[in-house]
């Protein structure tokens, strides 16, 4: 199982949240492309946490709307890099600037491969 050791933010968030991801929808960009639950525990108010067990789903994306202030300690964890490149340039999406640039969209169009 994969854990959240220590979750700890140090400047406020506008935006934090965890989502145990399903799947995908790449017809839509933004939060809305990763299927699944979001966690209740994790949000912006938070400050500090820990010893959180996961539940049992392909993947898990943490995100925070800030450019810094927050340090994890996970257990069981892999992290999954991705970037535009994952994304294939011929889908029709790709050529929006707001498919192409959105960090969850990119995250997205790489699992949409492995899951």
């Amino acid at each position: 199982m994969i854990a959240i050791r220590t979750l700890k933010v140090s400047t406020p968030f506008s935006y934090l949240w965890l989502t145990h991801v399903t799947g995908v929808n790449l017809a839509v960009h933004c939060s809305h492309c990763l299927l699944g639950e979001y966690d209740p525990r994790i949000k912006a108010n938070l400050t500090e946490v820990s010893n959180i067990t996961l539940p049992d789903t392909p993947y898990h994306y943490l995100c925070g709307v800030q450019r810094n202030g927050i340090y994890i300690e996970l257990e069981n964890a892999e992290e999954e890099k991705f970037s535009m490149a994952d994304a294939d340039p011929n889908d029709p999406h790709y050529r929006s600037k707001n498919y192409r640039t959105s960090r969850h969209w990119q995250f997205a169009y790489k699992i949409s491969k492995l899951l």
